[in-house]
């Protein structure tokens, strides 16, 4: 077996490389098979010493935005750096490729590295631009092909997690938390860390996932989850109540300071002790003495009722009711349906374990499915019946019936009313217990961190949770209330936290998952791989698709500076060109069109290409993580603001092309063009 079989054997899937972590499952086999039978066909023609450059590049910026943040490249060069066929890997090829490939060509592979190979590269954390080359590998064809699939694999989701986050980032602004909570979501286990890692590249603060945190040295953060308030059902249950004061040492009673402080708070917050949950409070201490100095609880597990005003012990948890029914609708609605569509409606809604009942005969489940009670007990045939059901119970169906509308029209009124009081309700039971709980470890001399509000919505809830905490803070005399943490998770994407800025939130910290480790809005980058040289001699590739026409040649290229000190535009040259220099005027060029041009004169200008690969070795110091992070704002700030806004932002291009070319190059182009062209022919 192998040095690398056993590093990956014994150390787990990923390998402690000093100083960042290998994934072990990058290796020379993590590629597509065509490129391994396209080097045997090089090799039985002969083709091993022939030299070759490749471009790696993306043709469209992400997420309908105008930038891209490079990410990847540190896992490229450890890539090239292990490069090498092991004794099973040569033995699976033998039995894989066709009958008949011959023995020699599996020694050749044998011997193979990337000793030979350089590849030049912009920074990791670069803010880079479509078909500009972010890659350049050049060295022996046969490896160069070889390294096709594992390179794009290895930049394409890390660019584009890393672009996401500094999405969000922006959005959220610089005061605000961002915390990756997407592991469970993820798709797999290696999609899952590559998240976490990139995501914290982009300018998130901390993960959830532990694993990264331990591989990649990121912040790790958590609290508890819903279960764990559900699984005390009342304070006789707590087995440990007792905590040492901080300073003093002296064991203080927690659940008896939070009891004497919970009735205080009714007063203060007017809230019924009835609406209170006894479990929630138990949950609450018990984690509280497990963290008395990192106490951070959820606030929103239940919806506990008076009992002089609850008649039926089975209503809809507001937990379950607004999962069921709010969350489609998104939370930043919620506040405007509040204040402008709650006339009170005098048609009956009840509600009970089964969902909530409209006396025109439907059911909105808590699974958010609706039913016509009245068709399903029709003499309609059993298949009908399933039909409808079926039909209902489809997202996409649009039923024609009045009743459904009708339906429809109560529950954006009526219920959504109803529905907004219950997860209030829910909210404040557990910001009462919550407060009570901080209030008593404040006695014992600790400080409690903050809530997490994981439904509802948002902006209102948080205005609301730091209007109690400066309540609490001016009455108990506790400063330090006011500087509580509010964290909001609950299915958040960009279009949220502005609609939640607008607002006026009060949020500090946001937990986002789903939308940022799946890319939802843009599952993919696309970079590519192309052949631009070859033995000298360029290579073009030829589409009706302009867009999918290549840049020949071995090129280099510059990012121009404006008198204001932005980035202006990325031009790019052959190598063999005198680079632009400060002051002078450059011809720029839009690639195919030939009316597009204009004279640049730059006040700063930055080559972009730095050799990292070279005499099989990395040739220039790797930045840490975190230094890659800052990199990455830094680069951001470049950037004019019209270039990086959500909502329509503006190209960068200078009304050219999103990349230029030096009046040389283009010539070059158009010229290998014709060349290459098939001649058409009339008859």
């Amino acid at each position: 077996m192998g040095d690398r079989e056993t590093r990956c054997n014994a150390g787990g899937q990923f390998m402690d490389r000093g100083r960042m972590n290998q994934n072990g499952v990058v290796q020379p086999l993590l590629t597509d098979l065509y490129q391994i039978t396209m080097a045997y066909a090089y090799w039985k023609s002969g083709k091993t010493d022939d030299h070759s450059v490749f471009d790696l590049f993306f043709r469209s910026n992400p997420f309908h935005g105008e930038f891209t943040i490079f990410a990847g490249l540190d896992e490229c060069l450890r890539f090239l750096e292990s490069f090498h066929y092991s004794e099973s890997d040569i033995e699976y090829l033998r039995r894989t490729l066709p009958e008949g490939t011959e023995n020699e060509f599996f020694d050749y592979l044998g011997d193979l590295t990337a000793k030979d190979v350089t590849l030049h590269a912009i920074d990791e954390g670069t803010v880079a631009f479509p078909r500009v080359p972010i890659i350049k590998v050049e060295g022996p064809l046969i490896i160069a092909q070889l390294l096709e699939t594992t390179l794009l694999t290895l930049v394409n989701y890390a660019s584009l997690m890393a672009t996401n986050a500094a999405r969000y980032r922006m959005v959220a602004g610089k005061h605000v938390n961002l915390l990756e909570f997407g592991l469970r979501r993820a798709q797999g286990p290696d999609g899952g860390l590559s998240a976490s890692k990139y995501s914290y590249t982009g300018g998130f603060d901390g993960t959830s996932n532990v694993l990264a945190g331990k591989l990649f040295n990121i912040p790790v953060k958590g609290t508890h989850a819903h279960a764990y308030i559900t699984s005390f059902s009342g304070i006789e249950e707590l087995k440990a109540r007792l905590l040492k004061h901080k300073l003093t040492g002296v064991t203080g009673d927690l659940l008896e300071l939070a009891i004497k402080y919970r009735q205080k708070l009714s007063t203060v917050l007017n809230v019924s002790m009835e609406e209170s949950s006894e479990g929630e409070l138990a949950a609450m201490v018990s984690y509280a003495i497990a963290f008395p100095d990192g106490f951070m609880a959820l606030v929103d597990t239940y919806d506990v009722k008076s009992p002089a005003k609850s008649t039926n012990s089975n209503n809809i948890t507001a937990k379950t009711v607004t999962k069921a029914v709010i969350s489609k609708s998104n939370a930043k609605n919620l506040s405007d349906k509040r204040s402008t569509d709650i006339n009170e409606t005098k048609l009956p809604i009840t509600t009970t374990s089964a969902g909530i009942n409209m006396t025109n005969g439907w059911t909105v489940h808590p699974n958010g499915n609706i039913d016509n009670i009245n068709n399903a007990v029709s003499t309609s045939t059993e298949n009908d019946t399933n039909k409808n059901d079926q039909n209902m119970n489809n997202n996409n169906a649009q039923p024609h019936d009045s009743k459904y509308h009708a339906c429809m029209s109560q529950l954006s009124q009526r219920s959504l009313s109803n529905l907004c009081k219950k997860t209030e309700k829910s909210f404040r039971s557990g910001l009462l217990n919550f407060c009570a709980v901080a209030l008593a470890l404040n006695d014992l001399g600790y400080q409690a961190v903050g809530i997490r509000i994981d439904s509802g919505d948002l902006a209102y809830l948080s205005c609301l949770a730091r209007e109690t905490f400066e309540r609490v803070a001016e009455r108990f005399k506790v400063q330090w209330f006011n500087k509580l943490t509010i964290v909001a998770s609950n299915d958040i994407n960009e279009e949220t936290i502005l609609s939640l800025n607008e607002q006026g939130h009060k949020i500090d910290c946001f937990g986002i998952g789903t939308h940022l480790v799946t890319c939802q809005r843009q599952p993919a980058l696309g970079c590519v791989y192309k052949l631009v040289e070859i033995n000298g001699q360029p290579r073009i590739k030829l589409s009706q698709d302009v867009e999918k026409v290549t840049m020949p040649g071995h090129k280099n290229a510059y990012r121009l500076y404006s008198s204001d000190g932005h980035a202006l535009i990325d031009l790019l040259q052959k190598v063999s060109e005198t680079p632009p220099e400060v002051g002078q005027k450059v011809l720029c060029r839009h690639p195919f069109q030939e009316s597009k041009r204009a004279y640049v004169i730059p006040s700063r200008v930055e080559p972009l290409y730095k050799i990292y690969w070279q005499n099989g070795k990395i040739t220039q110091k790797l930045p840490t993580l975190e230094l890659v992070r800052e990199k990455v704002q830094k680069s951001l700030k470049t950037l004019r603001n019209d270039h990086k806004r959500t909502l329509n932002p503006t190209p960068y291009k200078f009304a050219i092309s999103q990349v230029s070319v030096s009046d040389n190059l283009y010539n070059f182009i158009h010229d290998l063009w014709l060349q290459n062209a098939p001649i058409g022919e009339l008859s």
